[in-house]
């Protein structure tokens, strides 16, 4: 395709699509042009009922459009078979809407059934993504969906949205019916997908916090599907183009910029740490070593297990295996943690400090209050100079 973006491909366009329902008076969808790059993540979001899901179904044809075009890949799959069309796109909904009387696998191998698989290919490609969602084959494939938490019903959403290798995923609002803490979690592993799948992804949702952290690119939607501003989450937050769109983010910036930088991002500091059969009194003598009140213990893959202090060792039997004294390890992230998911694990923890692992569970350092301060204020800086040079900009051009 000739068409691109600053990242590349223009997947899908959108050519004054509208949609007017039988008895409206208005469009609930009235005019969108849009560009859809190829591997991103591009966030639908605004007022319920401004049209967002219903601009989603007009993607995959659930709902025919009344005029305009859809191109996917030069193609304009408005005059192509419909049931074709939808299983090249995969679709994810809030309700999930797995069949209570099949099970994980079957659900999961749906669409491949649809298209002709032979059963060799479908239960190859069902393993697959049960390992890439989290999920063990032998354990959750032969479950029902009632036997399965919330989260983990939405994990098998996801897989069977992807069991057909689609290049386009339609998500709306995928985690808006999970409690906050599974929400949070579930993102974060949908961003970890991600990185590897990348796959083309237009996700609906009507919080702006989700659609900042989530999205690559955002579409703040007025009514009828009119956009508002089309942006990165940074500049939307830098520089929302009018009055709606500053009252649509609402107040906190600095904190929704948190959203924006992961641990990733950030110079890690080290703690103290032990492993668990080291002895009592070489325990004390790193901590009074170091400026901290206490050392973490790790276990022999260097699992972050238990906090201990001074004073909790003095109080324990010298018989005890260490991994039994202090206190748990809480506030745990990998390095695409966000700073804001970071921050509130740290909130709910005993000690100000998230630990930072790899992916295979082992310690790297820890992330302090001071750290996300840093961050903030090098986040604000770095606005300031943009827009700075924005108004240099636009100034010498007017000259």
């Amino acid at each position: 395709m000739n068409d691109t973006t600053g990242n590349g491909t223009i997947k899908i366009r959108l050519e004054n699509l509208s949609k007017r329902f039988p008895g409206q008076r208005e469009a609930a969808v009235d005019d969108l042009t849009l560009e859809i790059p190829e591997g991103e993540i591009v966030i639908f979001v605004g007022p319920s009922g401004c049209g967002k899901t219903t601009t989603m179904k007009l993607i995959n044809r659930l709902i025919e459009p009344t005029s305009g075009r859809i191109i996917l890949d030069d193609e304009d799959v408005t005059k192509v078979d419909p049931d074709h069309l939808r299983r090249r796109m995969g679709y994810v909904i809030q309700q999930i809407g797995l069949f209570p009387h099949k099970t994980i696998a079957e659900n999961i191998a749906t669409v491949p059934r649809l298209l002709g698989w032979d059963r060799k290919r479908i239960d190859a490609r069902v393993e697959e993504l049960l390992e890439t969602v989290g999920m063990d084959a032998g354990t959750y494939g032969k479950r029902y969906p009632k036997e399965l938490s919330g989260g983990q019903r939405q994990r098998i959403g996801v897989a069977r949205a992807m069991s057909a290798d689609p290049d386009v995923m339609l998500m709306d609002e995928p985690f808006g019916a999970i409690d906050p803490i599974t929400r949070d979690r579930l993102q974060n592993e949908f961003l970890r997908l991600q990185r590897e799948i990348k796959k083309t992804i237009i996700f609906v949702t009507h919080d702006i916090d989700e659609a900042i952290k989530m999205g690559d690119r955002i579409a703040i939607l007025r009514d009828h599907s009119h956009i508002a501003q089309f942006d990165t989450p940074e500049r939307i937050l830098v520089e929302p183009a009018d009055d709606f769109v500053a009252d649509f983010i609402g107040r906190g910036a600095s904190l929704k910029r948190c959203d924006l930088s992961r641990v990733r991002d950030v110079e890690l500091h080290d703690w103290p740490t032990v492993r668990e059969d080291t002895p009592r009194a070489e325990v004390r003598d790193v901590i009074e070593r170091s400026d901290k009140a206490f050392a973490l213990v790790l276990d022999e893959q260097r699992r972050p297990r238990r906090w201990i202090s001074t004073d909790q060792l003095r109080r324990a039997d010298d018989r005890e295996p260490l991994g039994q004294e202090g206190l748990p390890a809480e506030a745990v992230v990998e390095p695409h943690a966000t700073l804001s998911d970071t921050l509130n694990e740290m909130l709910t923890a005993r000690y100000a400090v998230a630990i930072v692992v790899d992916e295979h569970g082992a310690y790297n350092g820890v992330v302090d209050i001071e750290t996300i301060n840093e961050a903030v204020r090098g986040m604000r800086t770095a606005e300031r100079s943009r827009l700075r040079g924005q108004l240099t900009e636009d100034g010498e051009g007017t000259a």
